[in-house]
């Protein structure tokens, strides 16, 4: 499995004003992702944060697990939205979240499943995160590509 983290940063917490689609984002950096996959895999991630793309080798079959830390203990990780545009959520493509949260911070990790059915498919996809003062709820909205590498 190929496994990178990427920090998050809030410099200015956003509260949702509705439907994800009509929320503004919250101002966060998004870090470069590190790879983390055990060696002598071939890096698989690149990108400046605010884009990562994911391209696995040709016939890859596992799976690509993203971790997003937020060491702040201001805010809370609290999920993901995924929207398929062809209709869906993205359950067979994002089989895996889990969220993990302690007084500090916490991580939330994504698994993709990488199957050839779902390659060049743009899912509109956002994390969730609470402020922990108020309760509410804002997003980050990252985006993500998978390609395969022929």
């Amino acid at each position: 499995m190929y496994t990178a983290t990427v920090q998050l940063t809030i410099n200015q917490f956003v509260p949702m004003n509705g439907t994800i689609a009509e929320s503004p984002s919250i101002d966060a950096t998004i870090a470069a992702p590190i790879n983390t996959s055990p060696q002598p895999q071939t890096p698989v991630f690149s990108g400046d944060g605010e884009q990562i793309v994911i391209t696995v080798p040709a016939g890859y079959d596992g799976s690509v697990c993203l971790t997003y830390q937020l060491p702040s203990s201001d805010y809370v990780l609290i999920g993901f939205s995924f929207v398929n545009p062809n209709g869906g959520a993205g359950r067979l493509q994002f089989p895996g979240v889990e969220v993990e949260r302690d007084p500090t911070g916490g991580q939330a990790t994504v698994i993709c499943s990488c199957d050839p059915d779902y390659y060049n498919i743009d899912y509109s996809y956002v994390i969730l995160v609470q402020e922990v003062a108020t309760g509410n709820i804002g997003l980050i909205d990252p985006e993500i590509e998978i390609e395969i590498n022929e």
